[in-house]
């Protein structure tokens, strides 16, 4: 493996930001060669900031960014922007997804001519353990999303993935929401019929639970990006033929 831009969106990640060191033994030990981690802190109150500097003082192949803003989506556009290579890995911090994911889909990309490989949780052959309340949330989340969005929802759309940034021309059209980013990303992708795979992940959710207002602003977006003008062009094309 080799040129790869490992993009990490962080927000509040103070006590789990030390997982990067775990993640730099992970490239150390599966020998990959030209590479860089882009970390990027959108709104975050703690001192994620502070840290994330550090790193990037420390190591050569690692840029920091901050922005004032809590937006996953802006943090992906200005991660995909300041990328030195054109194969790009979106990344989780708290370790919940086995890494083993970037290994298989580079060898897809690589030799199967794929633009996209995610890794979603519900894959038929997904090893999932999370704890009860995500996974019903989860199950209404993609109820109201293919109610929605119809057959262009598959998977869950909030997953890591790998790509090549020069045939993701749409990127620059992903909106700056926080929570639907992802979503608008998978969207896209179907819209603009990208060749993509989606392959089983080994994934421990260890995360808490999703606040009410997070639901809501969730519903909002999805709700907005349906009627927007964004969408209905994404529709054109993916109708034209």
């Amino acid at each position: 493996m080799k040129n790869i831009s490992f993009l990490f969106p962080l927000y509040n990640e103070e006590k789990r930001i030390e997982n990067i060191s775990n993640f730099l033994n992970w490239i150390k030990d599966n020998k990959i060669d030209s590479y860089e981690i882009i970390l990027i802190s959108n709104g975050s109150t703690d001192v994620t900031e502070k840290y994330i500097y550090e790193y990037e003082k420390k190591y050569s192949f690692i840029k920091a960014f901050h922005i004032p803003v809590k937006s996953r989506g802006k943090s992906l556009k200005l991660g995909i922007q300041k990328s030195k290579y054109d194969l790009i890995a979106i990344c989780a911090i708290d370790n919940a997804w086995d890494l083993n994911f970037y290994i298989e889909s580079y060898k897809l990309i690589d030799i199967g001519n794929y633009s996209i490989v995610f890794g979603p949780k519900t894959h038929e052959k997904s090893e999932v353990n999370r704890p009860v309340f995500r996974r019903v949330i989860s199950i209404i989340s993609s109820a109201f999303l293919k109610i929605l969005f119809g057959s262009k929802i598959d998977q869950d759309t909030q997953c890591i993935k790998m790509f090549k940034k020069k045939e993701i021309t749409f990127y620059e059209n992903l909106s700056e929401s926080n929570l639907f980013s992802d979503v608008e990303f998978f969207l896209f992708t179907k819209l603009f019929k990208i060749k993509y795979l989606s392959i089983p992940v080994k994934i421990k959710d260890n995360k808490g639970t999703v606040s009410i207002k997070m639901m809501f602003s969730f519903v909002f977006n999805a709700i907005s990006f349906r009627f927007s003008k964004e969408y209905k062009k994404g529709l054109d094309i993916y109708n034209k033929d």
